[in-house]
């Protein structure tokens, strides 16, 4: 076989045996990915505020039809107790509820610019907000009733409140680099 078949044929060879795969066993040096700049804040702004408004509107559902068992069994046993959420009004708690849920959403969101780990936070001091204030009928109500239904009401939106914006979280913050 002459050389002018070889650089015809083989793509322009030119002498010496040219073994390809001798590239196959030389290491390149590592190098790590490119790493993005720190953009600030790494989480979905709609799908969380939608969280936190869906949040409110729960609490306020959980809070108004808590209030109403509550009251409809003081009524029926006849154990008229002015409690923390008024005789008859059961709007009341919902309110308070609603505004609570945006309150706990604002405090999320300075978490996530504040500190390195904003769901462990927020679980921890959100949890002992609805102790206290599961405690605190006790203390402030003159009749154990009344210091029973409310903190079953307020036991109830604060376990909402910390479960749904504690999912809200997790689905939406993506964490530090």
């Amino acid at each position: 076989m002459s050389d002018r078949y070889r650089d015809e044929y083989q793509g322009g060879y030119q002498g010496g045996y040219d073994d390809r795969t001798r590239a196959y066993g030389r290491q390149e040096p590592y190098s790590a990915p490119p790493q993005k700049p720190n953009s600030g804040l790494k989480f979905d702004v709609g799908p969380f505020v939608g969280g936190v408004v869906a949040t409110a509107i729960t609490t306020f559902l959980a809070g108004w039809v808590a209030t109403a068992i509550v009251q409809a069994v003081y009524n029926r046993t006849d154990t008229r107790v002015f409690w923390m959420y008024g005789l008859s009004d059961p709007w009341i708690a919902g309110i308070y509820g609603a505004l609570a849920a945006v309150l706990a959403g604002a405090f999320m969101l300075l978490l996530f610019q504040a500190v390195p780990s904003p769901n462990t936070f927020f679980s921890w001091i959100a949890g002992l907000i609805v102790v206290a204030v599961i405690v605190l009928p006790f203390l402030a109500a003159g009749a154990i009733t009344a210091a029973i239904g409310a903190a079953i009401v307020n036991g109830l939106m604060g376990f909402v409140i910390v479960a749904l914006l504690s999912t809200t979280a997790a689905k939406t913050y993506h964490g530090r680099p």
